[in-house]
């Protein structure tokens, strides 16, 4: 009887179809491997071409900032002194009282409200002050 043969065809075809199993993990896993590192390099040359456009923008702005800064500081100046007025100079070799003060600020920043609103400095002269005004209900011996 052919039982023993059967067995050993069986063993055969159970080798085989493990050694055809094998090779097809093997030739998959290399798929896999190529792949994942076609992956892996696309990923690493968009990162670089990224880092590479945010130092170049960087670099663009940071010219920039230079000039910004400058400007900043001008500005920060130019409010400080309209908040503070100009500083006093002092004349070197003289005493402290001999101080020459520039103008005040005060005054042109009443010159620029005049000029905005179109007044002259009679029309100005003219105008009541607080006391004027408040006083103008009162009767004449009142005030006096």
């Amino acid at each position: 009887m052919p039982v023993k043969p059967l067995e050993e065809n069986a063993e055969l075809m159970e080798q085989r179809k493990e050694q055809a199993f094998l090779e097809w993990k093997a030739a998959r896993r290399e798929e896999l491997s190529a792949y994942q590192k076609q992956i892996h390099d696309e990923f690493v040359a968009n990162a670089e071409k990224d880092l590479e456009r945010r130092l170049s923008a960087r670099k663009a702005r940071k010219g920039n900032d230079d000039a910004n800064l400058q400007e900043t500081m001008d500005k920060e100046l130019e409010t400080h002194q309209l908040e503070h007025g100009p500083k006093a100079r002092k004349i070197p070799r003289a005493n402290n009282e001999d101080e020459e003060e520039v103008e005040d600020i005060n005054v042109g920043e009443d010159d620029i409200m005049d000029d905005v609103l179109g007044l002259d400095e009679n029309e100005r002269a003219d105008e009541p002050t607080k006391s004027d005004v408040g006083n103008e209900n009162l009767p004449q011996n009142a005030t006096e």
